[in-house]
């Protein structure tokens, strides 16, 4: 109740003059499929009406589909998202969206915490919003995905793939399904009743994958598709039953849009993503960018830049000329539009992109300062000939044959280890031997 109330008055501060006098400020509010999300949302509309507040109640939907449409509306002040994104279903929790589409940034979430712990300030009961229901929000947002100029309805539904979904009884069955059905697709469904009992664990990791894979090969698919309880993630199995590897829905993105499109501009994604999308960048003539892992940095450069396309090596597409998010809907679309125009199949159309091997390993740090763990790593490979230091998250040592990438995490006493190399053994022993040195650290 205090973070709704909170972000309902910072927003009304915020953006309250751009509304129109004759009406409500508007909230977009949403959710996943968790079970615990029906009576957090009826809390999240009550206490937005009582702040003044026309909720636009859109059940549960896309966190993508609340910035699609924080964006679009024009009275909208923000959004919130009711979600726990790919932790386990007992978990849940609020997203905060700018009226541009965006998250909160740290400054504006250090005010929103700062009014949260203050008396919440509600008008006068004269003063109080209502509750307005949107039917239609999952079609607006397969409607600005098949409406891209790009997207030829035509091509994709003469090739009338055969596709196996994968929405861990999340929020993206329904969605996920009509937009496939809508670009031609043969839909062979998994877990898609959004009930919010996950049928495996959400996180879309190969090691959770393993029936998608075996349903791709039993239906002899063309290729498969996983996406996270809020749909901002897509992952891909090739027709083999074989994970694609989270990193390279983006680079297939990339790939399209710059080649195939021939759209031009700076691409931008993490610093724990792949180097396949930055090779795909300067084989088109484009810069490409590097930021912080969370969508927020990664959207806040991609506005600076003014960036063709973007996203995060976890399967999250961010593709301006829609939306400044992580979109799985998008993924989607790009990918079947990418592989209707190919003569091959989804693995050798991969094989076309610059081939890497991603390992992501955890290394304790339990009684250990994870901060000074990395300068000390910081100072070891300093001016080394060829190595290039990237700080501002954790520490990443680009070197010509590989990269690794140590961040320590906000919630566990570990430091990830993140590596990539063109050899799936040499990226597994470079990644274990930082995991290695983290792990035998000791104070100098």
């Amino acid at each position: 109740m205090k973070y709704v109330s909170a972000f309902a008055h910072l927003q009304k501060t915020r953006h309250g003059a751009s509304i129109s006098k004759e009406s409500l400020p508007e909230i977009i509010l949403l959710r996943d499929s968790r079970i615990s999300g029906d009576w957090l949302e009826r809390i999240a509309a009550g206490v937005l009406v009582c702040c003044g507040i026309e909720v636009i109640q859109c059940g549960i939907q896309p966190t993508p589909t609340a910035q699609l449409l924080a964006q679009n509306r024009s009275q909208a002040i923000g959004a919130v998202v009711i979600t726990s994104s790919h932790n386990l279903e007992q978990w849940n929790g609020l997203k905060f969206i700018d009226s541009d589409g965006l998250f909160l940034g740290p400054d504006e979430c250090d005010q929103l915490f700062t009014l949260a712990d203050q008396p919440p300030k509600y008008p006068s009961y004269k003063d109080y919003g209502k509750v307005t229901e949107l039917h239609d929000a999952a079609q607006q947002h397969i409607q600005a995905c098949v409406s891209l100029p790009e997207i030829d309805l035509a091509k994709t539904r003469e090739r009338n793939f055969r596709v196996v979904l994968d929405s861990v009884n999340g929020a993206g069955g329904p969605i996920m399904q009509e937009l496939l059905k809508t670009l031609g697709c043969e839909v062979i469904p998994m877990n898609i009743e959004p009930t919010g009992v996950f049928a495996h664990t959400p996180e879309p990791v190969p090691e959770n994958l393993g029936d998608l894979c075996e349903k791709v090969k039993e239906y002899k698919a063309d290729l498969g598709i996983a996406v996270d309880p809020d749909v901002d993630r897509c992952v891909l199995i090739d027709e083999n039953g074989k994970p694609l590897g989270e990193e390279y829905t983006l680079a297939l993105a990339v790939e399209f849009w710059l080649g195939h499109c021939n759209k031009r501009g700076a691409v931008v994604s993490n610093l724990s993503s792949s180097r396949a999308s930055d090779d795909i960048a300067k084989k088109y003539g484009c810069p490409s960018y590097k930021t912080p892992v969370g969508e927020i940095h990664v959207a806040k450069k991609m506005v600076e830049v003014k960036s063709a396309i973007g996203g995060e090596g976890n399967g999250g597409i961010m593709l301006p000329d829609i939306h400044i998010g992580r979109d799985a809907l998008v993924a989607a679309t790009l990918t079947i539009q990418h592989l209707a125009l190919f003569p091959g199949t989804i693995s050798e159309l991969k094989a076309t992109l610059p081939q890497y091997e991603i390992v992501k390993l955890k290394a304790p740090v339990e009684g250990l300062d994870p901060d000074s763990i990395l300068a000390d790593f910081e100072a070891q490979w300093k001016n080394k000939e060829g190595v290039v230091l990237t700080g501002g998250d954790g520490l990443r040592i680009d070197t010509p044959e590989y990269w690794v990438h140590m961040r320590k995490s906000n919630t566990e006493p570990i430091v990830r280890v993140i590596g990539e190399h063109t050899d799936a053994a040499q990226a597994q022993t470079i990644c274990e031997r930082f995991m290695n040195d983290i792990k035998s650290w000791k104070p100098s």
